[in-house]
């Protein structure tokens, strides 16, 4: 079948008026009609937020992917701004992910142009430029050749570039695999400009990222190096890496001229059953990081009651060193949406709430049909055996806490869970009918709850 961005526009457009909104989100963006998943080409640019993102506007499912494209001023506010890129070359059956760097006047894309046909498989790193923001034009061959890899990495499994500038030079961070081993590598590229990029080292590889690496990015936190990255068929470790596929934060130093790399310490970046696949905003002034809220491999409500669409983002989240860790919070600008809810025990279904935990307790949020509920019971644990998400399950933290302030934010299906101040952070959905009541149980205290409003 042949694609084209405008035959996905003139779709979306056609159809996005039969979405079912019960369950979808206000304030993190979700697609018009279709699926979403990994977050792409995450850029400021001239003032204005780009974010892309893996699409299918066709199904509730992976198919022909797309680039899909939000622009936002704050990062909550936000606009659907049509699709990017189409699957449109002889040699792709997808666009799949890749980053952006705004340098020499212009936006410039890498992005993983995907050939898949029964038993061929190619993945290539290809380069895509705009002027405006809101035209692309592809470049037609590869900016990279596979067969100059070294001979343990896979030429077919190698995707998700990322670009960034160091030492006046262009590097892509892509994912890969090293063969021998079975383990996920960051494979780095390097060049004078992204018209060709040569070989040059190999992160990795690392217990983290499993049998494939995914979706790496590159960015400086308080004066630290920090890589994020997710993995495949990750093994899982106590409390760690309980999804199969993960991702973490790679804290330490990276020395691009000379190849070398020092890891301080790997963390899980969210401890729940839907997150996946973040990517840090290009060309921003501080570190923000925006993750995909879903997972691989599990049901997925809003497809299986035929709502006709799937995915959505996860909160854009900054980064922060404190103590040597590294905290994630979400950015202030939801603070201005917020307004205050007083009197009575109803939370609605688009809010922020925050609270203390003292020792032992609960927040449970009843809703219609489920519920869900923030604990403590020596670790922070957000429990969503009840939420009707086909995965329910408990998660917690690494951390025991004896006194801990907790910040959740709630989103028709979205919720988000962040302790101690973003040291660890807990994301799942929830598809659970009306507003919810607040019931409170055991030592919990200074519970403040402010409704959040964006209009569309």
């Amino acid at each position: 079948m042949a694609y084209s961005i405008k035959m996905a526009d003139d779709y979306i457009a056609a159809n996005m008026d039969t979405v079912n909104g019960q369950f979808r989100p206000k304030y993190h963006m979700t697609a018009p009609i279709g699926w979403m998943n990994d977050p792409n080409g995450l850029v400021f640019y001239r003032g204005v937020y780009h974010l892309f993102y893996q699409y299918n506007p066709y199904g509730e499912e992976p198919g022909a992917m797309h680039w899909g494209h939000f622009t936002s001023t704050d990062l909550i506010a936000y606009a659907h701004a049509g699709v990017a890129l189409a699957p449109n070359e002889k040699d792709e059956t997808g666009c799949f992910s890749g980053g952006c760097i705004a340098a020499g006047g212009a936006l410039n894309i890498l992005y993983t142009r995907h050939y898949e046909i029964s038993d061929i498989k190619k993945e290539k790193v290809c380069l895509v430029r705009s002027t405006d923001g809101q035209t692309f034009a592809k470049k037609h061959h590869s900016v990279f050749n596979n067969e100059t890899l070294p001979e343990n990495i896979s030429r077919t499994d190698f995707r998700d570039p990322f670009p960034i500038m160091a030492n006046d030079k262009f590097y892509a961070l892509v994912g890969g695999k090293d063969k021998e081993t079975d383990k996920g590598v960051i494979v780095v590229l390097s060049g004078n400009s992204l018209e060709k990029l040569s070989y040059d080292f190999t992160i990795g590889p690392f217990d983290a990222l499993g049998d494939m690496a995914e979706c790496p990015c590159y960015c400086k936190v308080d004066g630290k190096d920090v890589i994020i990255v997710s993995g495949c068929h990750v093994a899982e470790q106590g409390n760690d890496y309980k999804n199969t596929h993960t991702s973490v934060f790679i804290v330490g130093e990276v020395d691009f001229a000379n190849r070398r790399v020092k890891v301080d310490y790997i963390k899980e970046i969210d401890k729940g059953d839907c997150y996946y696949a973040p990517q840090v905003i290009n060309n921003a002034e501080k570190p923000i990081i925006v993750g995909w809220q879903e997972m691989w491999n599990k049901p997925y409500p809003t497809r299986d009651k035929g709502h006709g669409w799937v995915g959505s983002f996860t909160i854009p989240r900054e980064l922060s060193l404190c103590d040597g860790d590294i905290l994630q919070t979400p950015i202030a600008a939801l603070d201005k949406y917020a307004t205050p809810v007083t009197g009575g025990t109803a939370v609605p279904k688009c809010a922020d709430v925050t609270a203390t935990f003292e020792g032992v307790g609960s927040l449970i949020l009843q809703g219609g049909n489920g519920q869900v509920v923030i604990g403590n019971d020596g670790g922070v644990y957000l429990d969503t055996i009840n939420a009707n998400n086909g995965n329910g399950c408990i998660r917690r933290t690494n951390s025991v806490y004896h006194k801990c302030a907790v910040r959740i934010l709630l989103d028709e299906s979205c919720i988000e869970v962040f302790v101690d101040n973003g040291k660890e952070a807990i994301s799942s959905r929830m598809y659970i009918d009306g507003d919810f009541s607040l019931i409170v149980e055991g030592n919990v205290k200074d519970i403040t709850i402010k409704q959040i409003g964006v209009s569309k």
